[in-house]
């Protein structure tokens, strides 16, 4: 490349040398002819010049027909298939740069061989002393972390959360948790979810058999106690009766359960779409007693739970209840990374800080990180090594270079060498003819 300061002719000679070369020994072999011919040029030296001409002249056409058909067709019958050798090539090329890169120059062997000089784990903490790159590394961090709150609330963590919280509470003393959680749902977004678990459970008794059979005795009981032999009491309760179909007075009492049950199944209803109604509120009060009974360790109920806490857990739907908390913990710590100065990011920051302390500290741990670092490295080459010859190939395609661009590179990069090759073969063509000529003249 010529210099800024380099005249136009300077410049336009450094990019077309061959040419230049081949021009001047055509322009002298045809002018040193001319003279001959008219008898202007008699001297033997003469004779050596118009020689070493010629050979300029056929070494320079020789080269020039050599570099163009590299990479360019030349319509000469029967020569012009052996042109533009690169393109009509380019798959044999391909495939030897391939297997080039991909068996020697980045071989597995030598990758690793030129891992094993560098110290991965003192590049690594060079690089992360340096504030721009330890903002930056803080920045991966707690992105990767927020990434990964995201999935706290997803239904297969809830779904595995309780599953493993039925097999290690079945046989616990989890009164005092029950009422911490219990109390924690009820005090912050859990209460939703609570109140649609307890529905879920008093619909689900609704519809027991055991059920049914414990109101219509509850009834029948309550009916006997009502008449207490009052005459008066027994003469209302026989009309009531006679206001029930069935032909006897099991079939009443059936009629009359189904009854009863199914006003508290429509009481129920109202409930869950009601939050304001007496018996809701009522009922969440209740709720909050029991959480602070079970928080205190109450006796009565701990031993109740560990009376029936299997059968519970296995009808107990908690998964709701999980994923609720789960979410309103996932809010909280998103909303603790998002905060820049947050108490989650400064922990954070501190703990990047101290580890980059103890791993400038301890070379054992250098040593250590280097060598898992360069293990990954390894392993990862060996399973993906073929990726190498893949993306060579890729970049080699006619789809990712076309022909006129692979041409085009090529000769951009190795263009002044093909300049003097053609330059090199007018010089050493006329130096060979003259030299022949000049043995000639001397033995004859």
């Amino acid at each position: 490349m010529s210099s800024p300061s380099a005249s136009p002719l300077a410049d336009w000679l450094a990019r077309h040398r061959g040419g230049a070369a081949l021009s001047l020994a055509a322009g002298s072999l045809l002018a040193l002819e001319t003279l001959h011919a008219a008898g202007w040029l008699t001297h033997p030296a003469w004779q050596i010049a118009r020689h070493a001409a010629e050979g300029a002249t056929v070494g320079g056409l020789a080269d020039w027909f050599a570099v163009s058909a590299l990479f360019h067709r030349i319509p000469i019958p029967w020569l012009s298939r052996h042109t533009n050798i690169v393109v009509n090539s380019r798959a044999r090329i391909t495939a030897g740069i391939v297997e080039m890169v991909q068996t020697q120059w980045l071989s597995p062997a030598a990758i690793r061989e030129r891992l094993a000089s560098v110290q991965l784990a003192d590049a690594l903490l060079a690089l992360l002393n340096q504030p721009r790159h330890r903002q930056r590394a803080l920045r991966i961090a707690r992105r990767l972390a927020l990434r990964l709150t995201e999935q706290l609330d997803s239904p297969a963590l809830a779904g595995f959360i309780d599953a493993q919280l039925r097999a290690r509470l079945a046989d616990a003393d989890w009164a005092q948790p029950l009422g911490r959680l219990l109390a924690h749902a009820l005090e912050h977004d859990g209460r939703a979810a609570v109140w649609e678990t307890l529905v879920r459970l008093l619909d689900q008794a609704l519809a027991s058999q055991s059920f049914r059979e414990s109101t219509a005795r509850l009834a029948l009981e309550a009916l006997r106690d009502y008449e207490e032999d009052n005459w008066w009491r027994k003469a209302k309760t026989w009309l009531g009766k006679t206001q029930l179909q069935g032909d006897n007075d099991e079939e009443k009492l059936d009629l009359l359960t189904a009854r009863i049950v199914g006003w508290l199944r429509e009481e129920l209803t109202r409930l869950r779409a009601e939050p304001e109604h007496p018996l809701r509120q009522r009922l969440e009060q209740l709720l909050t007693r029991l959480a602070e009974r079970l928080r205190a360790g109450d006796p009565a109920l701990t031993a109740a739970l560990a009376a029936n806490q299997r059968q519970w857990l296995h009808s107990l739907d908690t998964t709701p209840l999980v994923a609720s908390l789960l979410f309103s913990v996932r809010s909280g710590v998103q909303r603790q990374w998002r905060a820049r100065h947050s108490e989650l990011n400064t922990l954070l920051a501190n703990l990047i800080d101290d580890a980059l302390a103890s791993l400038a500290a301890d070379a054992a741990l250098r040593d250590k990180l280097d060598g898992w670092c360069k293990q990954v490295i390894h392993h990862f080459v060996e399973q993906n090594h073929a990726l190498i010859g893949d993306t060579v190939r890729l970049s080699l395609s006619p789809e990712r270079l076309p022909d006129a661009q692979l041409v085009a590179q090529i000769e951009s990069r190795v263009g002044e060498e093909l300049q003097w090759i053609r330059v090199n073969g007018a010089l050493v063509g006329g130096a060979a003819a003259g030299l022949i000529a000049a043995l000639r003249l001397l033995l004859s």
